[in-house]
């Protein structure tokens, strides 16, 4: 009897399904509102998708360093990464005032050097979601218990957080790019069973084209180690997961299991939800680049341009360059000191909302991509999501973002890209047949095809590790 019923738990064991979980540590360092670009748009993407499977085996996780594990997030912390529904067995009735006090004192003891967005995170729960003078007060004693608990860890008279029971702890964990690439990364290595998001290799393949931050120095270092624990790689597209293989075997390193997903066209599917796909006419003609302003993305190339353009008489459409400014952009800076008259045509608009980069796409005259080096060109494909022909450089995850679709030029060939600029702008006919090409044989990704492929790829490698885990 002893036996079999031993043979039936195993059984029970083996068909149990494997526990997957996101990771929003990156996320959670992002301000709730505020609007999200490259990376942090794609880990919300996830998170998101997440969050709305009813599938109970899927969980949403962050990492707390001073346990060195990752943990569910608690209600209140799903609610500041949330940007659309939250699957209903994750959803917590309100259980009344105090006791939700009660609760949000217990999550400081747990947490106690957590900042001050998380305990007006706390206060609305207590006061059900609602703002005004009574959460303003709850948050206020929150506030004060968190730094009454402080005060005690330090002055000795109390342990750290305590940990949570291990039962809560995740199975298989996609890490966000913060973990990958931060700190935190060290001490997560004894975390538990982990896959990774590779977007790019670019801070080991092209070091020169990025900033000199401990990050940058220590990517290469991280991402080998993780690969050495049989940590899967999922890739966004194949360029990307050849390159990783490639650097793995130069590194003598056995290459990862890669899972390949289609990158979801996630702007486009807001515009669908909003009815805001279409085309619109511009005030006047204007060229489009989406990305932010660093030096692979090569603005500078787009500078000389228009400026070669001023200097013969030839009148281009204005340039929008939509993005935040990032790292190494001082020869830019320069160039456009140098020639103060190009900020007439050529426009930095800073980030800008998903309403205002939507319309840029719906409107303008075509596109432009011409990045030295890129994993995978989101900007490219986001122009094809919206019908817009776009020129593009001729790094290999380009031309695959575009289907192979578009015009491809070299990234160091200025008199290439001046030329091509120059027909796009001027040949209406050539420009429509680009346009229609996309019609024809260019569809946007579903969110829910990307997240399904995603989630069936951890789930075949939670379900490997678990049988390989058997095995021994």
């Amino acid at each position: 009897m002893t036996v079999e019923r031993s043979e039936a738990s195993a059984a029970t064991e083996v068909i149990k399904p494997p526990r997957l979980a996101i990771d929003a540590t990156g996320l959670m360092l992002w301000p709730p509102g505020k609007g999200l670009a490259g990376i942090p748009r794609v880990e919300s993407f996830l998170v998101n998708a997440a969050l709305a499977d009813p599938d109970p085996s899927v969980d949403v996780v962050a990492f707390r360093p001073g346990e060195g594990r990752f943990r569910p997030l608690a209600a209140y912390k799903q609610d500041h990464v949330a940007a659309g529904e939250i699957s209903p067995h994750r959803v917590k009735r309100w259980p009344g005032r105090q006791p939700a006090l009660s609760q949000a004192f217990e999550a400081v003891r747990q947490q106690p050097w957590d900042k001050r967005e998380t305990d007006r995170h706390l206060a609305r729960t207590v006061t059900n979601g609602r703002n005004g003078i009574a959460c303003q007060a709850t948050s206020l004693l929150i506030r004060t218990y968190r730094l009454y608990q402080r005060a005690r860890i330090r002055f000795g008279l109390l342990g750290d957080a305590p940990a949570q029971p291990a039962e809560t702890e995740p199975g298989l964990v996609l890490i966000s790019h913060h973990i990958l690439t931060q700190d935190d990364r060290s001490s997560v290595s004894g975390a538990g069973k982990l896959a990774f998001l590779c977007h790019d290799i670019i801070p080991a393949l092209r070091p020169d084209l990025l900033g000199s931050g401990t990050s940058e120095r220590r990517f290469g270092s991280y991402l080998e180690q993780l690969v050495r624990s049989g940590a899967p790689a999922f890739c966004a597209s194949d360029e990307v997961g050849a390159t990783l293989t490639e650097h793995m075997r130069k590194a003598g390193i056995a290459a990862p299991m890669v899972y390949r997903f289609p990158m979801p066209s996630i702007l486009h599917e807001t515009a669908s939800r909003a009815g805001t796909t279409l085309r619109i006419e511009a005030d006047e003609p204007f060229v489009f680049y989406c990305s932010t302003i660093e030096v692979r993305k090569n603005h500078i190339l787009l500078a000389r341009i228009w400026q070669q353009a001023r200097e013969e008489g030839v009148k281009l459409p204005r340039l929008v360059c939509a993005g935040r400014w990032g790292w190494l952009i001082e020869p830019l800076r320069d160039y456009l000191k140098a020639h103060p008259e190009l900020l007439q045509s050529v426009i930095f608009t800073g980030l800008v909302s998903d309403e205002q980069l939507i319309r840029y796409y719906r409107s303008a005259t075509f596109g432009v991509f011409p990045s030295h080096i890129e994993g995978r060109g989101y900007g490219a494909s986001e122009c094809l999501d919206f019908g817009v022909p776009v020129i593009v450089s001729t790094t290999p995850s380009l031309i695959e973002a575009t289907g192979g679709l578009m015009p491809a030029i070299d990234s160091n060939d200025q008199a290439g890209w001046y030329a091509a600029i120059r027909r796009m702008a001027e040949d209406h006919a050539w420009r429509s047949s680009l346009a229609e090409r996309i019609a024809r044989r260019h569809h946007p990704t579903p969110a829910s095809a990307s997240w399904a492929a995603i989630k069936a790829g951890l789930k075949e490698s939670a379900s490997r590790q678990r049988a390989e885990q058997h095995a021994r």
